[in-house]
């Protein structure tokens, strides 16, 4: 391949919003490279889009928690003609339940895809967006940054690592004319067991709840408009707000009330997307 327009790179493509991203930016005329785990779910997503949409679409199966994925993903595009300007780090996941019961093994790998492949990668492309300069750089966060949840206190760890991130490299990046923001949802619908699963959680969560394609295009039209902080819809922007005010102890309290049914929960994998506890 050696079609030198530039190209919208995302990482988790292939499920919720990195899929909503991919058929938002699709539609506005982009040029996508869109990395996820190598499976069928790739592979539907990038025929999906060659169908609908007149843009080159390139798909690389990847898994980003391997060592070295970051190199290898960044000398696939170069040796494809790939140039980057628009980096959306969007792959991520989460787990519940006490520290005490999590496994190392499945922490690591939270800390590794969430952060450690987020930050390689926007390392590995950072020269490419210069060159393409104005850029863009959106990396997926959660409400949870901002608060500290007990029974997720691995994932949120992550995602207040990506918020700190982003805001510190939006300053360093403002010469070079690359625009970095953050997007910090609530709770997303991605799937009907997941619907169930924030059904469970009572009307707390169906407050909170947005769509994947709601969530995406709110993102980008923000991004665009030079939001460094992205919060989807109102109830959680005043959630956020409400919290900051309070004393920590109060807040705290508060917190471990609402997530307490997450005290009993075995730690697995889940996606980054949804409020509860899940097998993927």
């Amino acid at each position: 391949m050696t079609n030198s327009s530039s190209y919208t790179l995302i990482t988790g493509a292939s499920h919720g919003i990195g899929k909503a991203f991919c058929f938002e930016f699709a539609r506005r005329g982009h040029n996508l490279f869109i990395v996820a785990l190598p499976d069928k779910s790739l592979s539907s997503v990038e025929r999906e889009l060659k169908e609908k949409y007149d843009v080159s679409i390139v798909a690389l199966g990847m898994d980003l928690t391997q060592e070295n994925a970051a190199r290898s993903v960044y000398n696939f595009a170069l040796s494809n003609g790939i140039r980057i300007n628009h980096l959306i780090n969007n792959a991520g996941i989460g787990s519940g339940g006490l520290f005490v019961n999590s496994n190392s093994e499945l922490n690591a790998h939270i800390m590794r895809l969430n952060n450690q492949a987020m930050v390689e990668l926007t390392h590995k492309f950072l020269p490419s967006l210069i060159e393409q300069a104005p850029s863009y750089i959106l990396n997926m966060s959660s409400m949870e940054a901002t608060l500290p949840l007990p029974y997720k206190s691995v994932y949120t760890a992550t995602k207040n690592f990506i918020y700190s991130f982003s805001l510190a490299l939006s300053e360093e990046l403002k010469p070079q004319k690359i625009k970095v923001s953050i997007v910090c949802p609530g709770a997303v619908l991605t799937n009907e067991d997941g619907l169930k699963r924030i059904e469970s959680m009572g009307w707390r969560a169906r407050l909170l709840l947005k769509m994947p394609e709601d969530v995406a295009s709110f993102a980008i039209k923000q991004m665009y408009k030079g939001k460094r902080v992205i919060i989807p819809g109102i109830v959680p922007l005043l959630i956020i707000r409400i919290m900051y005010f309070l004393p920590l102890s109060l807040k705290m309290r508060i917190l471990e009330k609402i997530f307490r049914n997450y005290k009993g929960h075995d730690h697995v994998q889940i996606s980054e997307t949804e409020i509860v506890e899940a097998k993927r």
